[in-house]
């Protein structure tokens, strides 16, 4: 009699789990992009708002940017010339290709990927847009 409760229960947990690990509005805005461990509320934060302040790292937030919008495409499946766009990047902000792969798109890609419904249309829209003018 106890394992449809126990059932039930683990399932109810385990859906408001989901629901606590969307809301965006748990984010302060600040340390985030720094963490050991980014998270979902973190990232969406700053891919919407802009990755500026001591969250940046460093990088220019106009760089950081790009290379939150080509991983966008990368984790929505949006093709673009990435070979092509990465090259654009080094003649614009320096550093060597490994950089903008790693360090930027793949990173980036990483974090849009742990965003649960990180792909909606307007994001896809949105993306589909911008990719083909960097």
């Amino acid at each position: 009699m106890l394992r449809p409760t126990l059932f039930i229960s683990l399932l109810f947990t385990v859906g408001l789990t989901g629901c606590v690990a969307t809301a965006p509005t748990a984010y302060a805005g600040k340390g985030g992009m720094t963490a050991r461990k980014i998270t979902p509320q973190a990232y969406l934060h700053h891919y919407e708002n802009g990755f500026t302040g001591p969250d940046a790292m460093g990088w220019d937030p106009n760089l950081q940017f790009a290379w939150s919008r080509l991983a966008a495409a990368k984790t929505c499946s949006v093709p673009y010339a990435q070979e092509q766009a990465v090259s654009a990047l080094v003649k614009k902000y320096g550093q060597e290709t490994f950089v903008h792969e790693l360090n930027g798109i793949n990173f980036h890609h990483l974090q849009s990927k742990g965003v649960p419904g990180f792909c909606t249309p307007q994001r896809v829209a949105e993306v589909k847009a911008l990719v083909p003018a960097m």
